[in-house]
């Protein structure tokens, strides 16, 4: 029985000093350590591609997308090198050491360096059109979530009503009938 205690207790004080793996979950990422990571061309033997410039949140908080820096030396952007990657052109491996504020990115894009020179370039239209169109829809979301209520409203409204109604006549009925 006490060497039994003895081993529990070992194993357990084993079990309680062990390091623990900084490493955050996956889908959890900090937008500070996201920018600069490196950008890999996944569909080309994992060739580096550029960086990181820049991570886009729309309003209701969720990433956009990503503003990526692609290298000089990449042909076609010499001058002409940030672009927009949507989030489903994309995924994000976590690299992490023993302690969490080591913790690095690298971006996959999935496309050849063809289709990445398609990608919409990032520049000052770029980000005036965009924006207006972010509000546009935000816009046309928040007008169809106002009448959605409305609606909820006035169908409630309705209901009370109706249910007011029908106690009013079943107490007027009761007291005809206790007369």
């Amino acid at each position: 029985m006490t060497r039994t205690k003895t081993v529990l207790a070992g194993t357990i004080a084993v079990a309680l000093f062990q390091p623990v793996q900084a490493e955050p979950p996956e889908g959890l990422y900090s937008m500070d350590g996201l920018i600069g990571s490196t950008v890999y061309l996944a569909a080309e033997d994992n060739r580096e591609a550029g960086e990181v410039d820049d991570v886009l949140v729309a309003e209701n908080m969720k990433v956009h997308g990503l503003v990526i820096e692609l290298d000089d030396d990449l042909e076609g952007f010499e001058n002409d090198a940030k672009r927009f990657v949507e989030v489903d052109q994309f995924s994000v491996a976590t690299r992490a050491g023993n302690r969490l504020d080591r913790v690095s990115y690298a971006v996959f894009l999935q496309d050849e360096v063809d289709v990445v020179r398609d990608y919409p370039r990032v520049d000052n239209d770029w980000w005036v059109e965009t924006k207006q169109a972010a509000a546009n829809v935000w816009e046309s979301t928040k007008s169809g979530a106002s009448s959605a209520w409305q609606a909820t409203k006035d169908v409630t409204s309705d209901v009370i009503d109706k249910t007011k109604e029908g106690a009013r006549d079943v107490l007027e009925s009761l007291q005809r009938t206790l007369e």
